[in-house]
């Protein structure tokens, strides 16, 4: 009778404890812990960003530059990084296991700021591509450690919003990115964008490593300090219950661990092979015209002459980009990831078929090509309003679904490799479809490059309906769990948060 009353009392004071602590209390330091990660995406955006300035800028015709590039040259610019990124890709679980996610990604910091000196101090064409290829392999390195760190620190009704707030990172780095190449030139331009990996060290060195990775380095006193940081700053005596159910299904994992042909079967299982083909489909989808407009805005701009400066245009992308993914963030709890699918793809299919009209209509077949100025209707503004719409739109989900469900559909003892791989597949699928852009557009022509790209959208739409479970609000466990064999398949009905959903933060180690 006094164990069952001292049970009750204990029970009793973690309630207490969980009612003192209000819910923006409990979330704050998981956003915070995100938003100093995200630093590292920022970065990544950045470069995501460069080719589309240094294209005008060494393509010849500008005073005092040393570098100019042939049309071949040209190419390689908007897609060595996306050939380079799946070797990165395929050991960033790698040196996260051992060291960590906050090391690694300070690492990762470091090799940022190398390759923007490298650009800074180019004066042959090969300094330009080796920083290339440095800044892809970098960007390949920060996927583990980045996705797996948001998933591990996050709670379920949380998971989602701030996968999708990589995105947002992303598509600001971008931006940013176009507005110091509008200001400035192109080297000062990486000089300064060389800051902001050295800043995001610092930060990182606030924020506290994943519980989660500690208790697989047998560190559990330090993992608890850090989960009651990350529950709302409260004591370790609050989050115990939780610590102490990572920690078994961390033992009991460990117990079951099999050996290396053992796990190397998994990767046979339907629990690797099914998501794997369906982010690599979602990849498909992200990277068909959506970057080739980013990487050729400043010429596309330039040939449809729409009634902006063309630098100034890229602004406004980069800007409706970010708008796209704030828009994801607070709208995925509530409408889920199928829904926004489906709303992204009808509006990038719509806009490329506006464009591919437009072009069409003036007789717009290739980028050596342009029109007659005194042929261009009074519409300009159709082609940039529609462009824009493609970049609000690919932010809004199609860009970004890939990257959320990769850190949630694979069982957990495979997922840093897993993710690894699948992102890795990803760069491979981007490089495939940016390469031989320019050679596609003097194939079939620039309207057929867009009204492929619809076709594109309209057809991933269809798989996706078929295919995509939908994961928001819902734990680990259970989407996991939808590619077993015998498991329970998901709904197509947005989770929705509850005490309960709260305890499943950790069930991903049961996996």
């Amino acid at each position: 009778m006094a164990s069952n009353s001292s049970s009750l009392s204990s029970i009793s004071a973690t309630a207490t404890a969980d009612q003192e602590i209000s819910k923006i209390r409990r979330y704050l330091p998981q956003i915070l812990a995100v938003s100093v990660k995200s630093v590292l995406l920022v970065v990544y955006g950045l470069t995501m960003g460069l080719p589309t300035i240094l294209i005008p800028s060494l393509s010849g015709g500008i005073p005092g530059e040393t570098i100019e590039l042939d049309k071949d040259g040209i190419s390689w610019i908007g897609s060595l990084n996306y050939l380079c990124v799946p070797l990165g890709c395929i050991l960033s679980g790698t040196i996260t296991k051992p060291i960590g996610r906050i090391k690694a990604m300070q690492a990762i910091c470091m090799l940022f700021v190398a390759a923007f000196l490298l650009f800074h101090f180019a004066n042959q064409a090969w300094h330009i591509f080796v920083g290339l290829f440095l800044t892809g392999f970098t960007g390949g390195l920060l996927e583990a450690p980045t996705l797996i760190y948001t998933v591990e620190v996050t709670e379920p009704s949380l998971r989602g919003a701030m996968c999708s707030s990589s995105t947002l990172a992303i598509a600001l780095g971008v931006m940013v990115s176009f507005i110091l190449g509008t200001v400035f030139p192109w080297r000062t331009m990486v000089l300064i964008n060389g800051t902001i990996p050295l800043a995001g060290v610092i930060l990182l060195f606030f924020i506290p490593e994943s519980p989660y990775w500690l208790i697989m380095r047998q560190r559990v006193d330090e993992a608890g300090r850090n989960l009651a940081w990350l529950r709302g700053w409260t004591k370790v005596d609050n989050v115990r219950e939780e610590l102490q159910l990572l920690s078994e299904r961390f033992q009991q994992l460990e117990a079951d661990e099999p050996s290396w042909k053992k796990s190397l079967k998994q990767y046979g299982k339907a629990t690797f092979v099914r998501p794997y083909l369906l982010i690599c489909l979602t990849f498909v989808m992200a990277y068909s015209g959506t970057t080739q407009i980013n990487i050729f805005a400043i010429k596309l701009f330039e040939l449809l002459k729409v009634p902006l400066d063309s630098y100034y245009a890229t602004i406004l992308i980069g800007f409706v980009e970010c708008l796209g993914s704030i828009c994801l963030m607070v709208a995925v709890r509530w409408l889920g990831k199928r829904l926004l699918c489906f709303i992204a793809q009808s509006g990038i299919a719509v806009a490329f078929i506006i464009t591919g009209v437009y072009t069409y209509q003036l007789g717009i077949w290739n980028f050596d090509a342009p029109i007659a100025k005194e042929s261009i209707p009074n519409h300009t503004w159709l082609p940039l309003i529609s462009i824009l719409s493609i970049g609000f739109f690919s932010y809004l989900m199609t860009f970004t679904l890939p990257w959320i469900i990769m850190g949630e559909l694979y069982p957990n003892n495979i997922r840093d490799t897993a993710s690894g791989l699948s992102a890795g597949s990803g760069y491979i699928i981007a490089f495939i479809a940016n390469k031989p852009f320019l050679d596609l557009v003097n194939w079939i022509t620039l309207p057929g490059v867009f009204c492929m790209y619809s076709a594109v959208a309209l057809a991933g739409m269809v798989f996706m309906y078929f295919l995509l479970p939908e994961t928001e609000g819902k734990p680990l466990s259970e989407v996991t769990d939808h590619y077993a064999q015998g498991g329970v398949r998901l709904s197509n009905q947005v989770g929705r948060s509850s005490s309960k959903s709260k305890r499943d933060d950790g069930e991903f180690c049961a996996q």
